[in-house]
């Protein structure tokens, strides 16, 4: 049995109400909270960028005899901070894992976290005594003033891969490729190009392709939006009620896009907020990145699942946020575009208390990470 060991997730403390966004733009804030379904959208602070929160989520699960026992670091990241260097070699020194360890980046839209997680199963099976660490960390950000501005985020997801996994196994389903046009962001521009509408329908069109045509209580989607779970639903054979949809987009609803995390982000949704007992229980999962990759698999939870999460650090993920005005997000965004492409900058004094790890300056294009705490 090969699946999710453990489980950890970071989301920015930093949040922009989506009712402060519509005022300033004009228009009815329920096009936004009952439109698409967003209430929140976490945006990064002045020193947190992919490396700091993948490493803020890997913390919250590992300890010392995991960090033993990992062999391969995958970072699947559509937000990439170099053209060559792997994120995943930042993470794997902050983290303090074997050097001895192999560590890769992995880019497809938001699938790359599913495929990552497939890759590690494999890897784990022909290496039983082993574990992979799965990173997945995204900043959705389209600028401002444009039709994606209100579908943004940003937050990283850990798994830990392993043989007799603590959460839940992973099983096989379908999956499907397509060569499209719907969401790409070529090298030339600082922010994705989207066409929406052709996303949402290869999104609808490719999860009728992909799904099992089984009924069960619980299915999780990629969510660049929170109401999307309504669209996926009603494209299944056997839809969920009303109640279990809620459970499943909740924390989205709160946190906005994280793109590869954003699956197991609403995985983490169910786990927190699900009335039932889970063990046992088999969850449908639905991975979409655009360009066009699908794939349909369930996890199949453990009679000690809860082992396998962190449930002090994820009941403590919306606690203590900063509530930004509108002129704070301009100035946080406008802050993380400079620092996205300085060649010299330091943050050393943006420090917060809730903070493990940071982006403490870049040198000579060099980023330089430090772990606070």
């Amino acid at each position: 049995m090969i699946g999710i060991d453990k489980l950890g997730c970071y989301v920015p403390k930093t949040v922009l109400p989506l009712t402060t966004l519509a005022q300033a733009r004009g228009v009815d804030s329920n096009k936004y909270t009952q439109g698409i379904g967003q209430r929140e959208m976490a945006m990064v602070s002045h020193n947190e960028d992919v490396v700091t929160m993948a490493c803020e989520a890997a913390h919250t699960i590992l300890d010392d005899h995991d960090k033993a026992s990992i062999d391969m670091v995958l970072f699947a990241t559509e937000t990439g901070i170099d053209y060559s260097k792997a994120a995943s070699i930042y993470a794997l020194d902050l983290l303090g894992l074997p050097s001895n360890t192999r560590a890769i980046e992995l880019k497809q839209a938001c699938y790359a976290s599913t495929g990552a997680m497939f890759l590690a199963m494999d890897y784990v099976r022909s290496h039983p005594t082993k574990k992979v660490l799965v990173l997945s960390s995204d900043i959705a950000w389209y600028g401002f003033e444009n039709s994606g501005e209100v579908t943004q985020g940003a937050g990283a997801i850990a798994m830990l891969i392993s043989m007799n996994p603590r959460l839940g196994s992973i099983n096989e389903g379908l999956k499907a490729v397509r060569n499209e046009k719907d969401f790409y962001r070529p090298i030339f521009s600082k922010v994705p190009l989207v066409d929406g509408k052709l996303s949402i329908g290869l999104y609808q069109d490719m999860l009728k392709e992909v799904e099992d045509h089984q009924s069960r209580r619980y299915t999780c989607f990629h969510l660049p939006f929170a109401n999307m779970a309504n669209k996926a639903n009603r494209m299944l054979t056997y839809p969920m009620d009303e109640a279990h949809l809620n459970i499943v987009k909740e924390l989205g609803s709160v946190v906005g896009n994280i793109y590869n995390g954003s699956l197991y982000l609403s995985l983490i949704s169910v786990l927190l907020h699900a009335k039932e007992d889970l063990k046992d229980e088999t969850i449908g999962m639905f991975a979409y990145g655009s360009g066009a990759m699908a794939e349909f698999f369930t996890i199949t939870l453990n009679e000690n699942y809860q082992e396998g999460i962190n449930k002090t650090s994820l009941n403590q993920l919306l606690e203590g946020r900063q509530a930004l005005s509108m002129d704070d997000y301009i100035e946080l965004m406008q802050h993380y575009e400079l620092k996205e492409y300085a060649s010299d900058i330091d943050l050393s004094h943006y420090v917060k208390p809730y903070q493990t790890f940071v982006h403490e300056s870049t040198t000579h294009g060099h980023r330089n990470y430090k772990k606070v705490k």
